[in-house]
């Protein structure tokens, strides 16, 4: 697993010219040493369990089987950890709208001016969907916020870009 990585701190030539920053950052609630230790556990109680079913009854092709489940769940611990620096900042600077996404290692940037930009705000039911739409492209934005942070996202931001409620 890899190490606790720390996030960057958005570095603008003049941070007084910031109108609005918001930054979304993944849910870790087990960190990489709390990642090693419920593998530990888990894997020793399934190999444990595994183990004595073997010594007792005989029945070997239990041990295969706790392995693979060991495997899966390792894999999926290094999914999570992948994702760990995973952040979403958003930032009205000098009439410019700036969208920057990090997904694993990916880093991706838009820019938008704020006179030329919608800021469409979609309600389907309970969803609430943010979209950017400028010179006849669109752009989803708010993809790691819960539905109810995207509808305060489009409230702040309204005055700084133009806002469209549109309801389904």
């Amino acid at each position: 697993m890899q190490a606790d990585k720390q996030l960057e701190v958005p570095r603008w030539p003049n941070p007084e010219s910031v109108e609005f920053l918001h930054e979304v950052v993944r849910n870790r609630s087990l960190g990489t040493t709390g990642r090693r230790v419920a593998l530990l556990v888990m894997g020793g109680t399934t190999l444990g369990v595994g183990g004595l079913v073997t010594a007792v009854t005989g029945a070997w092709p239990v041990l295969p089987f706790a392995g693979l489940e060991l495997l899966v769940l390792w894999l999926g611990f290094r999914w999570i950890a992948g994702h760990d620096g995973d952040y979403e900042r958003i930032v009205v600077t000098g009439g410019e709208l700036v969208h920057e996404v990090r997904i694993r290692e990916n880093v991706r940037q838009r820019r938008w001016n704020c006179h030329w930009s919608t800021l469409l705000c979609r309600t389907r039911g309970c969803r609430v969907e943010l979209h950017v739409r400028s010179h006849g492209r669109e752009a989803v934005i708010g993809q790691m916020m819960m539905d109810e942070d995207r509808t305060w996202l489009a409230e702040s931001l309204r005055g700084l870009v133009r806002v469209q409620k549109i309801t389904s």
